[in-house]
């Protein structure tokens, strides 16, 4: 595998690494293969439906070494067994077969192959779905993690000049050599938290270059997401049941159904026809001679009725078998379907938590506005000093940044909920329609 190119776009957006991780994934490359195998099983059992017709020759040079007496040519089952003299012989043969039986056995086996591969369709759609996800969370850590850094860096500045100031004001007596070491331990928490944070930017960089296949400087600049507007949930179980990971439990359970049917029929007679048509020749003097005068013998057509009596239990514990194989996939559905439905009430449940802290943020952040403005016209007559005035911008940075934060998982809430809501759309709308065709 050739090494991952290095991404040094100006700004990294989200719809970029969505369509990059479509592209490389290597789950979804999986899926989508299995969909191919899935496809080629369900022809090759569905070509069961067809006759089969074959054509056959042979050209052989035949010795008499019976020496007891002159006989005839003899013929089984349209075959030279002998003859009396040694020729050059050539025998062409034409034959077919076709069950009738398959119609009420084959038929639903190719059903069941046909529903398996559906159910790879959906799986393959699911784990596209999952990639897509993934990808959105480690870009929702990349830009909550830059936002971090960003204001940790504004908050740093502003624990310096506090720092400087005490120290300073520390010489005329203002402030006590424990307020000077109370400041010294803020910058050093705030330089602590900085380098947490550049470290948690480098592994979800190296965590996004896992799916992209792209490496990413950690100076890479990441466009935030903006929040519209949530899609409404109009109809629970019409919103779940098309959701991929359901449908492919659906199509599993009409798989199995096919089969069980499948199943059952294997209790009926096998009924075939078929037919042969014998051409032949011989010529004791060289394989051409033979071969120009080749001939028709004889044909033979028949019907053929083979009715089971005893397998040894084979049969009904096949069919037993895919009875609690249905059981187990009408399981997985109600599994897949409540698994959902938590999911879905859980990102609702969460986003109206944060629309309720937004507004918090927001209301606090005006007042940090407010409060600064009256401070600093307070500062210019000389009734506040700077120290007053960088405690306050700390403190409002702080509210800032997490409005900030806030936001964008609002703006990943709202992703993660069309996601769901709306897979085949956001679907077509990344490249991702032909992902899953065969």
């Amino acid at each position: 595998m050739s090494a991952a190119c290095i991404c040094r776009a100006d700004v990294l957006d989200y719809r970029t690494v969505i369509l990059d991780s479509i592209g490389h994934s290597a789950s979804v490359r999986v899926r989508s293969e299995d969909v191919y195998i899935a496809n080629a099983e369900y022809r090759n059992n569905f070509a069961g439906l067809y006759p089969e017709i074959k054509l056959g020759g042979r050209a052989e040079r035949y010795e008499n070494i019976d020496d007891r007496a002159h006989t005839e040519i003899n013929m089984i089952g349209n075959e030279v067994i002998g003859g009396s003299q040694s020729a050059w012989k050539t025998s062409v043969s034409v034959s077919g077969q076709y069950y009738l039986s398959n119609w009420y056995k084959r038929i639903f086996e190719a059903g069941y192959y046909e529903k398996l591969r559906d159910t790879r369709v959906h799986e393959c759609e699911a784990e596209l779905k999952k990639t897509i996800k993934d990808v959105t969370d480690i870009f929702r850590l990349i830009v909550e993690a830059k936002t971090r850094l960003i204001y940790a860096n504004e908050i740093l500045t502003r624990f310096n000049g506090i720092l400087k100031l005490k120290t300073e004001a520390s010489a005329e007596g203002q402030f006590s050599y424990e307020d000077i070491l109370k400041a010294q331990a803020d910058v050093f928490n705030s330089q602590k938290d900085i380098a947490g944070i550049r470290k948690d930017i480098r592994e979800s960089f190296a965590s996004l270059s896992n799916y992209t296949g792209k490496s990413y400087p950690d100076d890479t600049e990441i466009a935030n997401l903006s929040f519209n507007q949530l899609p409404d949930v109009a109809d629970e179980v019409v919103t779940i049941a098309q959701t991929p990971e359901y449908k492919a439990r659906q199509k599993e359970m009409e798989a199995y159904r096919s089969r069980k049917k499948s199943m059952g029929n294997n209790f009926l007679p096998d009924i075939l026809i078929y037919g042969r048509y014998d051409l032949f020749n011989s010529s004791p003097n060289s394989l051409d001679d033979s071969l120009k005068d080749v001939r028709p013998t004889d044909y033979s057509v028949g019907l053929y009725v083979n009715l089971p009596l005893f397998d040894g239990g084979a049969r009904k514990w096949e069919r037993e078998k895919t009875l609690h194989e249905l059981k187990k996939a009408e399981e997985n559905a109600r599994l897949v379907f409540n698994e959902k439905n938590k999911e879905i009430k859980t990102l609702q449940i969460g986003c109206a938590e944060l629309s309720k802290s937004y507004s918090h943020y927001k209301n606090l952040s005006e007042q940090y506005e407010k409060i600064i403005d009256i401070n600093r016209k307070s500062q210019s007559l000389g009734e506040r000093s700077h120290l007053d005035i960088l405690e306050l911008e700390k403190d409002a940075l702080a509210v800032e940044r997490d409005l900030i934060i806030v936001a964008h998982a609002l703006a990943v809430y709202e992703k993660q909920l069309s996601l769901e809501l709306n897979f085949d759309e956001l679907k077509g709308e990344y490249g991702g329609n032909g992902t899953c065709k065969y």
